[in-house]
């Protein structure tokens, strides 16, 4: 038999390229997207920018009258802030007791709130540093960095801000004495409003010369409010406000997210605390005085005591209250640093 060659087989697969078309568009595709990709983070960045300059930069305000105007003797004083000695203005408001004779046994530091100054109209500020002084207390009234007359500098809602309460403290503790036949303060007290009281809040944890804290209406953790006020002041997606909290701390310096006064509150017992919040409150919710204080109860010997003023908006109380305020803030600070002596 003779054999015969198998013939091979024939393969049934055959190879064929992409078509040129469809890697065409694809590519075209890619480019768009990447186009897209690059236009909203140069967009993101540049408006995370603009909102973070925005957020510390504001105009100062012009204070609109002097102690002179409620009939009281003051003097203008000048002191560096605590470490980075920024040049602070304020006034030295000396304590009128009953007798007539004036007194700097108890000096109270007012610390105003935010885009405002010491004399701030809207809450009363210059009407209850007077009303103190009339009870018998000396005032240090100032402006922080950034405000009133004091030099500019990037608005950090307490976070530099409790350097300026710390530098007045030292102020009254070693400075140039604005009334030398009074002699120096034997106590000091502090009262804030808003980020006034949170930064005293921060700075009175770190300074035990601070023996008496009133807080009016001050936020336990600033970022909610910041996420809450961001997107409405600015008119953007909330989206937006991560990027500018961390624009402000890579241009600035500024770490929003350590302004928790509630993580530091503890630290300054067993010295007392006043906490007072409007009730009406549509700005800072009055549930961060129960944070507060909650959060200072923890400490052992806590002092803590707690005024929901009702009908209160905010850093109204005083205003809504009067002499009634009045009354119960010196009667909190007569009990934490004594009566005055009478004598220099």
């Amino acid at each position: 038999m003779s054999s015969r060659p198998i013939p091979h087989a024939k393969s049934s697969f055959n190879i064929t390229s992409p078509p040129i078309k469809a890697n065409g568009a694809l590519r075209r595709i890619v480019v768009v997207l990447l186009i897209i990709s690059t236009v909203f983070t140069v967009l993101y960045v540049a408006l995370s920018l603009y909102i973070a300059t925005q957020l510390v930069y504001i105009p100062q305000k012009p204070l609109y009258a002097t102690p002179a105007l409620l009939g009281l003797k003051f003097h203008y004083v000048t002191f560096p802030s605590r470490d980075d000695h920024i040049q602070l203005r304020g006034w030295f408001i000396p304590g009128v007791l009953p007798n007539g004779n004036l007194t700097a046994q108890r000096t109270i530091i007012i610390v105003h709130g935010t885009r405002t100054n010491r004399a701030d109209k809207a809450a009363g500020l210059l009407n209850l540093s007077g009303a103190i002084a009339k009870d018998g207390f000396a005032v240090l009234a100032f402006d922080m960095r950034g405000s009133g007359e004091s030099p500019p500098a990037p608005l950090s809602l307490g976070y530099f801000e409790q350097r300026d309460v710390l530098g007045a403290v030292d102020f009254l503790k070693a400075g140039s004495l604005p009334y030398p036949e009074l002699g120096r303060p034997r106590a000091i007290g502090g009262w804030g409003v808003s980020m006034g009281a949170a930064t005293l809040i921060m700075a009175a944890a770190q300074e035990p010369a601070i023996r008496a804290v009133v807080s009016d209406c001050a936020y336990a953790d600033i970022i909610p409010l910041l996420e809450r006020q961001i997107p409405l002041g600015d008119h953007l997606p909330q989206l937006f406000t991560p990027g500018a909290l961390l624009s402000t701390q890579a241009l600035y310096g500024v770490n929003f997210y350590a302004d928790r006064p509630v993580d530091f509150v503890a630290q300054i017992a067993p010295r007392p605390i006043l906490f007072i919040h409007g009730a009406a409150d549509k700005y800072i919710p009055p549930s961060n005085m129960d944070m507060l204080a909650a959060a200072a109860r923890s400490a052992p010997n806590a002092n803590v005591q707690t005024w929901s003023v009702p009908g209160a908006d905010h850093a109204q109380s005083f205003n809504t209250l009067g002499k009634v305020y009045v009354d119960r803030i010196i009667a909190f600070y007569t009990a934490a640093l004594g009566s005055d002596s009478g004598t220099a």
